[in-house]
């Protein structure tokens, strides 16, 4: 077991929390990294172009919070492709490669997940996400685990409000005792995430907070 899940135990064993939420992608689903070199060599653009272009993308901050779609946000990163020397071709071959690559649920952590939410606990998912992200779930067979009408996704998108924003974790914390019916302290609520600066953002609302690592 790695070390974070451990951790997630032995807070959940010392402590009276209530609900678990874990952060989607780099925790619950992983990519393969080497998609934005194999996404490069399709546009004809330098090395880290991709990356830049996609999830570099100040619109990108707009998506997440609702602002925006995933549509119109694949758009301009093919845009930022052609400005960086693709053709309009290679660039739409490029999103779609993107679009289509293979994602990979960590079953360690599903599985821990699962045993927590058996144990009593609500669980759930906050993720910087696009209107996208529901179908994406439903596509890697996370349905049952998301719950009836997805009630366990916290989506930043329809939340409105994306981490580290304070606001994020705010309406986050409001949608789970919403579905737990019952009021909860912050420190009733422990949260696994891969980004240093989300888990430092969630203990400053006073939620525990454990940075997730693969080894």
């Amino acid at each position: 077991m790695t070390t974070s899940l451990q951790q997630l135990r032995d807070l959940v064993r010392d402590h009276p929390v209530q609900a678990v939420v874990s952060d989607l992608d780099g925790v619950l689903r992983i990519f393969d990294p080497s998609l934005w070199a194999e996404l490069d060599a399709v546009a004809g653009t330098p090395e880290g172009t991709a990356f830049a272009a996609v999830l570099g993308h100040p619109f990108l901050d707009e998506v997440v919070r609702g602002r925006g779609t995933h549509r119109q946000w694949q758009g301009r990163a093919a845009g930022e492709l052609v400005a960086a020397g693709s053709t309009p071709e290679a660039a739409d071959t490029a999103i779609r490669t993107w679009l289509a690559s293979p994602a990979r649920i960590d079953r360690e952590v599903l599985v821990e997940l699962e045993a927590l939410r058996a144990a009593g606990l609500g669980v759930f998912v906050l993720t910087n996400g696009t209107d996208r992200v529901p179908q994406e779930l439903e596509d890697l067979g996370l349905a049952p685990f998301l719950g009836e009408d997805r009630r366990f996704l916290l989506n930043s998108a329809d939340l409105g409000a994306a981490k580290p924003d304070s606001m994020a974790f705010a309406r986050a914390h409001d949608r789970i005792e919403e579905e737990l019916a019952t009021s909860l302290r912050p420190d009733q609520i422990v949260f696994l995430d891969d980004s240093a600066g989300h888990v430092r953002a969630a203990e400053s609302f006073g939620w525990h907070a454990l940075r997730h690592r693969t080894v």
